[in-house]
């Protein structure tokens, strides 16, 4: 996944996801000048953020 397909599927700016790159809360690799994510490891921020809030 790209950077502008993680922001649309989190409902988040660009600057919220490098601030999540920054803090090691989500991994990414990079190819060229590219960041790319693993679904996964989308889907554990998801999940954990929402175990957060609810519990």
């Amino acid at each position: 996944m790209d950077n502008d397909e993680v922001c649309r599927r989190l409902h988040i700016a660009k600057r919220t996801l490098q601030y999540l790159r920054n803090s090691g809360k989500l991994p990414y690799s990079t190819l060229g000048n590219k960041c790319y994510y693993k679904p996964e490891n989308v889907r554990a921020l998801l999940d954990k953020n929402l175990t957060t809030k609810c519990g």
